[in-house]
């Protein structure tokens, strides 16, 4: 990106655009790094699964904001707090895993909607 003598940025749109783009381009790798993890960890604890498994959902939470992905926010949310919880105690609950494949679904549901609406706005 270069700056002009009056100090606007040439080429910002395009970069903002190309960025936008890796994130959404890149929310199916990190839904399919957390259902690995979980379906691992629902075989057995193991504690790289439950690490992975949380920072995944961790680094979605946070980055979702910024990338205007408000609907993914509560269900990475709720995934990053068990997967946390998992992780720093070294086991999981059935329950909460239950619980956490319904948020992966919704989280999954949250990603095509997303992905659609963020197409049809560069399309538009």
């Amino acid at each position: 990106m270069l700056v002009d003598p009056s100090g606007d940025l040439e080429g910002g749109d395009e970069l903002l655009a190309e960025i936008y783009r890796e994130f959404r381009d890149g929310l199916p790798a990190r839904l399919e790094a957390v259902r690995v993890a979980l379906e691992a960890l629902a075989e057995g604890y193991d504690s790289e699964a439950a690490e992975s498994f949380y920072r995944t959902a961790h680094s979605l939470k946070g980055t979702a904001p910024a990338f205007g992905a408000h609907g993914l926010v509560a269900p990475a949310t709720a995934l990053a707090d068990v997967g946390r919880r998992w992780f720093e105690q070294g086991e999981l609950d059935a329950a909460e895993a239950s619980a956490a494949f319904e948020e992966l679904e919704r989280l999954r549901i949250e990603v095509e909607r997303y992905s659609a609406e963020a197409e049809g706005e560069a399309a538009g």
